[in-house]
């Protein structure tokens, strides 16, 4: 398995040396939420184990920004001693940015594994509850969600109802459920039932207690979602509009009357750096959209 933009499979990095996982030995006692992440990610790898091809991975993308930018120079100037500084802090700068990727990314997953637990949830729950109202036992709802083309949602249900068959408690089973999901609305949901089997009381109330909660829920993360949205598009204009034409504006008024030698390989640079920064920008709003459904 491989995880996006990460130089190194998951098969890999759980077969480097020893002396090599030092490295994430020690930033996993600073990252110390990312064996939870990995965890609710279901990657198959150690926290020091991964923290340690991110650190080599981000190395790599840095080494190779500084490559490219001194080639350039050379190719423009045929003299690279000069910007040779400039280049190491070009490397750092996209070392610090793919390490922060790598090391956010196993919450991504984590998040897009509930996303498509919650995208069909509603829809789930709904046809429990008309099942159960109509007279349908809550076990054969269950097992018809189970059949049903609702994704993770009835891949969940289908594991509840292979525990029911092989003898294990009904509540057991949806607790279970509710431990190992990592969607929080299944997690609200999955309680829920367990608390009406339980008490004796009807499911009928439980599902829609949930559903309701679940309806709340999306709205409010919606109105959640716009609010913050004004401020993600305000640092959007000043990190990728305003501020790089600002330094090159900066940088030209400096070329001219403090003597500065600013080329045009300064203003690429700038560039360049904003159009990463726009893409950084628009992934991180993208994935920040709630996920929500009519």
């Amino acid at each position: 398995m491989r995880v996006k933009f990460l130089l190194f499979s998951i098969e890999r990095a759980k077969g480097f040396n020893r002396r090599i996982l030092v490295f994430g030995d020690f930033l996993q006692k600073v990252f110390v939420g990312t064996k939870y992440d990995l965890k609710k990610a279901e990657l198959e790898i150690t926290a020091e184990e991964y923290l340690t091809s991110a650190f080599i991975s981000a190395l790599f993308y840095g080494i190779i920004f500084f490559a490219l930018g001194t080639g350039l120079l050379y190719l423009r100037d045929g003299i690279i001693e000069s910007a040779f500084p400039l280049n190491i802090i070009i490397g750092l700068v996209f070392f610090v940015l793919f390490f922060f990727l790598h090391l956010i990314y196993p919450g991504i997953i984590a998040k897009k594994i509930a996303f498509e637990v919650d995208q069909n949830l509603i829809f789930a729950l709904k046809s429990m509850l008309i099942q159960v109202k109509s007279g349908v036992p809550l076990f054969s709802s269950i097992k018809n969600v189970a059949k049903s083309d609702y994704g993770v949602v009835s891949a969940e249900f289908q594991t509840v109802v292979q525990e029911i068959n092989s003898g294990t408690p009904e509540a057991k089973a949806i607790e279970k459920m509710a431990l190992r999901t990592k969607s929080e609305y299944l997690r609200k949901a999955a309680w829920q039932i367990v608390s009406s089997i339980k008490s004796g009381a009807s499911s009928v109330g439980a599902l829609e207690t949930t559903i309701s909660t679940l309806t709340t829920n999306q709205l409010r993360a919606i109105k959640n979602y716009a609010a913050e949205l004004n401020l993600w598009i305000l640092m959007y204009l000043l990190l990728a509009a305003a501020i790089p034409t600002l330094g090159i504006t900066f940088m030209i008024i400096l070329s001219a009357m403090g003597g500065s030698n600013i080329t045009e390989t300064h203003v690429m640079l700038t560039i360049a750096f904003a159009f990463v920064i726009q893409v950084v920008l628009i992934g991180f709003v993208k994935n920040r959209k709630p996920k929500v459904v009519a």
